[in-house]
């Protein structure tokens, strides 16, 4: 039997191979696409939109350097390995299962990317009139690039799902609320729990009130930071005394976050450390302080006391305002202010005067009126002591018609 004699097929095409000069066109452009890419994702993806030199503005800027420079590596020399590329998207990854996530958020980053990078490739390729072959090969390699980088993100997003000790995680919100618990529960409760939670106990911690919409940055956190963020009244504590390496940690995390740095206090004082931070929070929220991201509480603890008992402070007012009943409001309210300026500082007249910026006559004329309605009074140390309290009480109490957070002139001013 004769043997079929076999013929070769057609030859198939050489694939068409991207030029390695099309990477110096790449090299001139890659600067301002880096910041287009950046500018993009901040506007498309919220969760991403941080202020610069954040912990996520850093971390979002460098992957996407690095990313767009091992592609234009890969172009100049197909051989160059990939281990620097597959290294950061694996820690991408890894920050966004830290950060709590899943990866729709960075697979809608890295089509941004590639939007972005495919229409600034286009434009040079029209440009300089690179064959469309060559461009379709180029859109084929991105594909591919984006294709492998996914899929190192997964890993590295897999491994961190893997390798959280979620058990010991929960066991330190646990022991955190445990700490936090009103009654107290016995000091062996906390120690138990916190050797399950391999959590050394500190003699001192601060608490850090959070407001419940406000950004934290978890993978900016020290490990040893219990953290309820899930709470209707967000909260971090951080163990052992706040230095510089502690508060850096803290401003990494809580950049934008309008919140509270509570006092330093020993662990079986925590909850007072934590209920201050949160009464300052509100008093920021109220538009009695300024708003602020890591609010010092121990800068207000007299605004605090001050207005523990709002009522309290208008019937003080009422009592002692009484003999100006009958005034203009006008009148009222120029006496008043004179007399707090008067107790605060017990000033002669040309003093209050240009504390006052008005003139020295004008306080003495008023001085002699206060004397007349107050008599004797005045010359009484309860009664000043009485009358500055409730004066500069009253006057913070009035700082809650300026609006509350998020009016123009409660932040920052």
């Amino acid at each position: 039997m004769t043997q079929a004699l076999e013929l070769p097929g057609p030859a198939e095409p050489d694939p068409v191979q991207v030029p390695p000069q099309f990477a110096q066109l790449m090299w001139a452009e890659l600067d301002d696409v880096i910041n287009e890419v950046v500018q993009e994702i901040r506007r498309a993806i919220p969760e991403y939109d941080r202020p610069e030199n954040s912990a996520y503005d850093q971390i979002l800027r460098l992957g996407a350097e690095k990313l767009l420079r091992a592609y234009i590596e890969r172009i100049a020399d197909p051989t160059v390995p990939t281990t620097e590329r597959d290294e950061t998207c694996r820690a991408l990854g890894h920050f966004e299962a830290v950060e709590g996530r899943g990866l729709d958020h960075m697979q809608a980053a890295y089509r941004i990317a590639f939007h972005i990078a495919w229409r600034r490739t286009a434009a040079v390729a029209e440009r300089e009139k690179i064959p469309s072959v060559i461009v379709t090969t180029m859109v084929e390699s991105m594909l591919t690039y984006m294709d492998e980088a996914i899929t190192q993100t997964r890993h590295g997003h897999r491994q961190a799902m893997e390798h959280a000790d979620l058990r010991r995680r929960e066991h330190r919100r646990q022991l955190l609320h445990l700490i936090l618990q009103q009654p107290a529960v016995v000091p062996e409760a906390i120690e138990d729990l916190a050797r399950t939670a391999s959590w050394p106990l500190p003699e001192e911690v601060t608490m850090v009130a959070i407001h419940p919409d406000a950004p934290c940055t978890l993978s900016a956190l020290d490990a040893d930071v219990l953290i309820d963020l899930d709470a209707a009244a967000p909260c971090l504590l951080v163990p052992g005394p706040l230095d510089r390496n502690r508060k850096n940690m803290l401003e990494a995390a809580l950049s934008e976050a309008s919140s509270v740095l509570g006092l330093t206090m020993p662990l079986d004082k925590a909850t007072h450390s934590l209920r201050w931070a949160r009464r300052v929070l509100e008093l920021a929220e109220e538009g009695i302080i300024r708003d602020g991201s890591l609010i010092p509480c121990e800068q207000h603890l007299m605004t605090m006391w001050l207005l523990s008992d709002v009522t309290l402070i208008e019937e003080l007012t009422r009592r002692h305002l009484a003999p100006f009943d009958d005034m203009s409001d006008g009148h009222r309210r120029k006496l008043t202010e004179t007399l707090a300026e008067w107790v605060t500082t017990r000033g002669n007249a040309v003093e209050l005067a240009e504390r006052m910026n008005v003139h020295a006559q004008t306080v003495r004329y008023r001085l002699r009126q206060l004397e007349s309605y107050l008599g004797e009074s005045l010359a009484d140390p309860d009664t000043r002591f009485s009358l500055d309290v409730t004066l500069r009480a009253a006057s913070l109490h009035r700082r809650r018609h300026l609006g509350r957070r998020g009016t123009p002139g409660n932040r920052g001013e």
